[in-house]
């Protein structure tokens, strides 16, 4: 009966609107706008940020020296560290469902940063606005395909992963893991992650 509700006012609020112009029958359709990345930090013209298996690794683009930002720091040294490239962040959020206990996010774009006791654990980067500011010291990325990946690292693919085509850049804690898109050479990397991340396997 609730539902018959909820459509019956949807319905009644549809209905008090003008209708629309309908567009021509030759126009083109016109694409939902896609939001653009931020990236637009105090750091963010001269820092790129890398993908790492041991947290995420600033690069300083004039000199090309290097500084990681490892899993273990405190939540907030992590986050004044990419939002000085990046930005301010999109949002916050908490699961208390993760297999790997109660994890908090912040999200900044494509990239998320994760949280357990205070402490930056892992990141996931998503096939979203922003993420072609990311990639491994290797130029790995999303969007790269299969064949380009293993022409400079070696994949390892997850066999009967629930989680679809997913792989890993090396093995062990230091590992960066991954989802291609599709099975296949010509497949492209679809997310990225390292460290703990909240996955229902």
């Amino acid at each position: 009966m609730r539902n018959f509700t909820a459509l019956a006012m949807i319905g009644l609020l549809a209905a008090c609107k003008p209708a629309a112009e309908k567009p021509p029958a030759d126009a083109d359709p016109v694409a939902p706008a896609v939001p653009e990345a931020k990236n637009d930090g105090p750091n963010a013209a001269t820092t790129a940020v890398s993908l790492d298996g041991e947290g995420l690794r600033f690069v300083d683009t004039n000199s090309g020296k290097t500084s990681l930002l490892a899993f273990g720091v405190p939540r907030a040294q992590a986050e004044a560290a990419l939002a000085n490239v990046t930005g301010k962040e999109d949002d916050r959020s908490t699961n208390e469902e993760c297999g790997a206990g109660t994890m908090e996010f912040t999200r900044y774009d494509a990239m998320t940063l994760n949280f357990q006791d205070g402490k930056f654990v892992g990141w996931f980067l998503g096939n979203e606005p922003g993420a072609n500011s990311y990639s491994t010291m290797s130029g790995i990325g999303i969007g790269t395909t299969r064949a380009k990946a293993k022409a400079s690292v070696s994949i390892v693919d997850m066999e009967d992963s629930t989680l679809g085509e997913e792989f890993s850049i090396g093995t062990g804690e230091t590992a960066i893991g991954g989802m291609f898109a599709a099975p296949g050479d010509a497949a492209k990397i679809d997310a990225l992650f390292a460290g703990t991340n909240c996955f229902f396997r």
